[in-house]
C-alpha cells in the first residue's frame, strides 16, 4: 500500500473570483471551471491541484488553510501587500528555512514556506 498523501488543496468563500484573481496572480496558477460555483488548478506534472469553492454558508478562513513553497519568501510577502493581501504572520524561521502566514482579500489563510 502507497503511504497516504495531500493530493487536493480546497478553499472556501463567498467571493471565488477575488481568491482566484489573488492566487492567479501571487502564484500563476491557472484556474478552470470544473462544475457550476467550482474552479481548479489541476497541474499536468501530477502535483497537488487546488479547488476554490463557491459558498455563501462558509467564512472566508474557516476552511482549511494549506502552505506554498516558494522560492523567495521575502518576496512573495511584499507581493501579497502588492495585490491587498495581509501578512498574518510574519516571516519566522523554521529548521532549515523560514515560513509565513498571509491573508488573501477574501480572508482566506494561505501558508508560504522557503526551505
Amino acid at each position: 500500500m502507497n503511504t497516504p498523501f495531500i493530493c487536493h488543496v480546497e478553499w472556501g468563500t463567498p467571493e471565488p473570483e477575488k481568491l482566484q484573481n489573488f492566487l492567479s496572480q501571487l502564484f500563476g496558477w491557472n484556474f478552470q471551471a470544473l462544475a457550476p460555483n467550482y474552479l481548479i488548478n489541476m497541474p499536468a506534472d501530477g502535483k497537488v491541484s487546488v479547488g476554490i469553492m463557491k459558498s455563501d454558508q462558509m467564512r472566508a478562513g474557516g476552511s482549511p488553510s494549506a502552505s506554498v513553497r516558494v522560492d523567495d519568501l521575502d518576496a512573495m510577502l511584499k507581493k501579497t501587500e502588492e495585490l491587498g493581501g495581509k501578512i498574518v504572520v510574519p516571516k519566522t524561521p523554521m529548521g532549515a528555512g523560514a515560513f509565513a502566514f498571509i491573508s488573501a482579500p477574501d480572508g482566506n489563510l494561505v501558508g508560504l514556506q522557503q526551505l
